[in-house]
């Protein structure tokens, strides 16, 4: 049994004692009041004085007994789900992940895994807590009243099964609803703020608000049924336990008189449904949190058993000894939709400039996606260092072959733990060797802390130019022969990219490079030219 299952395991069972605590409270309580009552001698109370004082003071302890361990059991359990996750992503090619809002995606891979670690704690161990917890006090009130333990019984099944069906039939739909508008939010909210600048550039400010304000007055109508949908269980359930108490009430009442029950019992069989009120209530909650974490379930399984585009051979080929790429006859696109490029011929030999040239949508980016195996092939054969790249595993060939986007990630922290991305163990001489061969080493010792200087927000300290330079350092850090720099002009001034594009010129001799571009500039330093252009393909020599 693992960590995680043994700490669930005694949470519930500190939960289940807790419960019971409280139940016992009530019950224990009640039998003093009803034999005080009688006056007998105080020594004869005194048990249950202690006792009522220990199922006080055991209650909260055990309570917080089981939230401990619960809680840590699941938040275990939501790491190791989390870590899945990651690792299916990573496999899943651009077209997969790109196949919904990046909104949305952050919010299944965000809050649909605390929803399905939220089922645990509020799901999973609650009903184990009430079903016992219905259990012994059934079975104590059938030891003392027979009669009196069937009614309770027959009303705890109505109860639950009347709270699960009016929250099946009348939540399940609002419970889809409220999970995929969340995530539908979620990509609003994060498209809006990308691209705020740009929406008040237009004037489009208010429109984008218009939509968040639908979107969310949506999911607040769809939440206000849910509230209702709580509401209605609970209803059930205090009706169900309210007939059973005065039934109870009444035949306890006749069999008091025929002597087949104790007068002091009566009033603890009598407040024995009142006790499995507090769990019983419950119940409305946990079915609703039951079917959001199914929805959530269905949407994180969406996302992690999409088709691979992309399988890595069962037995790969050992690591290239070379890096030179050489493409014959490729033919590249997405899913069902016609091709992008049809029989490409390309050679990157080692050490050289290559660009790759074409209109938006020409096929471009698709190009780099397949290079670094996040994508195959629809015909034609691709060899890294003379080996077929089909033979070859991701990891291997990224090892090898790295790209720098246009839009690289800068994480907001220091510019050191940006750079550790690519080597989590490299010494500061070894950081400052790879930002000297971006052409960022200067800049970086003129700071006033150096490697330790905070980037912010996105890079928002760093010019645009400086921001390509760190991302560039940080595929020098790893070691890649390969590199694909995609756009790597986009944004910049022209003496800034005129810069940028000598430093990479330099790294020739050592690496391939490869630049997917439309800049001129960014062509020119190329000694070789490939135009992806429709109807015919064009290949410059330089």
């Amino acid at each position: 049994m693992t960590t995680a299952r043994r700490r669930l395991v005694l949470g519930g069972l500190f939960g289940v004692l807790a419960s019971l605590a409280s139940i016992g409270l009530l019950l224990v309580s009640a039998w003093l009041i009803s034999r005080a009552a009688q006056q007998p001698p105080v020594l004869y109370l005194m048990v249950a004085i202690v006792g009522v004082r220990a199922l006080g003071i055991g209650r909260a302890a055990l309570r917080y007994v089981e939230r401990l361990l619960t809680h840590d059991g699941a938040l275990r359990v939501g790491t190791d789900l989390r870590v899945a996750v990651y690792s299916r992503l990573e496999r899943l090619s651009p077209s997969t992940l790109a196949a919904g809002r990046r909104g949305e995606r952050i919010a299944r891979i965000v809050s649909d895994v605390e929803a399905l670690q939220d089922r645990i704690v509020r799901v999973t161990v609650p009903r184990a807590i009430t079903a016992a917890s219905a259990a012994v006090v059934v079975g104590l009130v059938l030891a003392v009243f027979p009669l009196g333990g069937v009614v309770l019984a027959v009303t705890v099944a109505i109860a639950w099964i009347g709270v699960v069906l009016a929250v099946r039939i009348g939540g399940s739909r609002t419970s889809v609803a409220t999970a995929t508008l969340r995530g539908r939010l979620a990509a609003e909210v994060s498209e809006t703020v990308r691209s705020s600048r740009d929406l008040v550039a237009y004037g489009a400010g208010g429109t984008a608000t218009a939509q968040l304000a639908r979107t969310g007055a949506a999911l607040a109508a769809a939440e206000r049924r849910t509230a209702f949908l709580d509401g209605l269980g609970v209803l059930v359930v205090r009706l169900c336990l309210g007939a059973a108490t005065c039934v109870i009430a009444l035949a306890g009442v006749t069999a008091v008189a025929d002597g087949s029950l104790g007068p002091v019992l009566l009033a603890v069989v009598v407040l024995a449904p009142v006790a499995l009120a507090e769990p019983l209530e419950a119940l409305s909650a946990i079915e609703q949190q039951g079917q959001r974490s199914a929805a959530s379930r269905e949407r994180i399984d969406e996302l992690v058993t999409a088709e691979d585009d992309v399988v890595d051979p069962s037995v790969p080929a050992p690591d290239p000894t070379g890096f030179d790429l050489r493409l014959r006859g490729v033919s590249l696109g997405w899913g069902d939709d016609p091709p992008l490029v049809s029989d490409l011929d390309l050679d990157l030999p080692e050490g050289a400039v290559v660009a790759v040239a074409g209109p938006s949508g020409s096929g471009k980016s698709t190009l780099a996606a397949v290079l670094l195996r996040l994508g195959t092939p629809r015909a034609g054969a691709i060899t890294l260092g003379g080996t077929p790249i089909d033979r070859l595993t991701g990891e291997q060939v990224r090892r090898v072959v790295a790209t720098l986007r246009q839009d690289e990630h800068v994480f907001d922290t220091t510019i050191r733990e940006n750079l550790r991305v690519a080597d989590p163990a490299a010494d500061d001489p070894t950081l400052l060797a790879a930002l000297d061969g971006a052409g960022l080493g200067a800049f970086v010792a003129g700071l006033p802390d150096g490697l330790d200087t905070e980037v912010g927000e996105n890079g928002n300290r760093l010019s645009g130019g400086e921001r390509q330079r760190l991302g560039l350092a940080r595929l020098l850090l790893g070691k890649h022969r390969v590199l694909i720099l995609d756009e790597p002009t986009e944004h910049l001034d022209a003496a800034t990219a005129e810069a940028l594009l000598r430093d990479l010129v330099d790294l020739a001799p050592y690496r391939s490079i490869l630049l997917v571009s439309h800049d001129e500039r960014a062509l020119a330093a190329a000694s070789t030219v490939v135009r992806l252009d429709e109807p015919t393909r064009i290949v410059d020599r330089v």
